[in-house]
């Protein structure tokens, strides 16, 4: 096997003959990344001229005069063969050694054990314990696989939803809270539309009230510009959800006066031809015209304050080759009636179906899949929209440089 540096365009080639990209993996990482202060290196290891496995390194500055080296979402080669596994590793630390890199991080995008989407693991398969074991007996260290929110990584755990099925079979396959949860909002007149490069603020502004709420550090605009101009504007969608307060408004009011209407024929039978049946159902429509009526006293406070419309959530996605990535998401929590995050989430699974997706990826969550536990509200929401869980194999550690990855650890413990 023979290593050699490649091109970005060459790369490219390389991905596009590839089946599976995270998006992550792409050359738009690698240019993002490079912005960010990222030296970015491109290489292939060939095989009696064949291609075996290809990388983006990513270098950034450790300890002054070192460097510490991460390949996003893990390098392209076939990681269930020992062999190739232990050539190309070494062929990358001497490499990397002469980088000056102290040690390399990867997180393959590899399925660990294959789970439904309660979090279950599917008895029969899909199990790649093997590799872990592979890159373990070739000097990596697995770090500790554990379920919660690692921040300072890639998520390990996604959920995914498979978008082959045709649109009228994936709303029946969402849960029935799930789909009362969009049928609510369509009643309620919420509508969904694209924030512009200058629109995100609204994004911003609503991620940041999330966050505080949910204690997590937040994105920024800087992450949004910086995505865009990498991935460019056709590639990346930031549909907002709001209330149209005007249709709301006539549609109470058509519904109010439409039963205002048969309470008055109502009565009017009752006055010479009293039953049982039509008493009860005046007194059943007289309490639906009274809560009409308190809606409509609502819907009137809320145009006094916000005019015709009002923001409800707002979301951030990539589409990368044949799938959609759900990346950010916030809401405001004092609407959460009228259900905008679902009217998001059913307006883009839509659309990425349009597209051509056949991937629809709802991103992180934290692994516990029981109630009260850590993030299981947002596991619960994916779940409702059918998407199974996947679970990576997690993070491994490349030591280049053993003597000063020792030292290197000694003193992070001593800070």
């Amino acid at each position: 096997m023979i290593l050699e540096e490649i091109s970005c365009q060459e790369y490219q080639n390389f991905l596009d003959q590839q089946s599976h990209v995270d998006f992550l993996q792409s050359v738009e990482q690698g240019k993002r990344m490079a912005k960010q202060g990222w030296t970015v290196e491109y290489l292939q290891a060939k095989e009696n001229g064949e291609i075996r496995a290809a990388a983006m390194l990513c270098m950034i500055p450790l300890m002054k005069i070192f460097r510490y080296c991460y390949i996003p979402r893990g390098y392209f080669c076939d990681y269930h063969d020992q062999k190739q596994i232990a050539e190309f590793t070494s062929l990358l630390k001497k490499h990397l050694s002469r980088r000056k890199v102290v040690y390399m991080e990867i997180d393959p995008v590899i399925i660990l054990k294959e789970r439904d989407k309660n979090g279950d693991i599917v008895e029969g398969g899909i199990d790649n314990s093997d590799v872990i074991e592979i890159l373990k007996n070739n000097g990596y260290h697995h770090l500790p696989v554990k379920p919660g929110y690692d921040l300072a990584r890639q998520c390990r755990y996604v959920s995914v939803l498979d978008l082959h099925p045709s649109a009228d079979q994936l709303f029946k396959d969402l849960s029935y809270q799930t789909r009362q949860d969009i049928r609510t909002s369509e009643k309620y007149c919420v509508k969904v539309d694209s924030l512009d490069r200058n629109g995100l603020k609204m994004l911003d502004d609503m991620e940041k009230k999330t966050s505080e709420r949910h204690h997590f550090t937040g994105m920024d605009m800087n992450f949004y510009y910086s995505v865009i101009d990498f991935y460019g504007e056709e590639n990346v969608f930031a549909p907002y959800a709001y209330l149209d307060i005007e249709a709301y408004h006539n549609h109470i009011s058509s519904e109010y006066e439409r039963l205002k209407k048969e309470v008055a024929e109502t009565e009017e039978i009752l006055k010479t031809n009293p039953s049982v049946k039509k008493q009860k159902k005046l007194k059943t429509d007289m309490e639906y015209l009274n809560s009409l009526q308190k809606k409509l006293d609502g819907v009137k406070q809320l145009q006094n304050k916000h005019g015709d419309t009002l923001p409800l959530a707002a979301a951030f996605f990539i589409k990368y080759r044949d799938q959609m990535f759900y990346l950010v998401g916030a809401s405001e929590y004092e609407y959460r009636t009228y259900k905008g995050p679902y009217a998001i989430q059913w307006h883009m699974i839509r659309k990425a179906k349009q597209l051509g997706c056949t991937r629809y990826n709802f991103y992180g969550i934290s692994g516990y899949f029981k109630e009260g536990e850590e993030g299981y509200g947002v596991f619960d929401f994916k779940r409702g929209f059918n998407a199974v869980v996947e679970e990576y194999i997690g993070n491994f550690i490349l030591p280049v440089k053993p003597a000063v990855y020792n030292i290197y650890n000694m003193l992070k413990k001593q800070n």
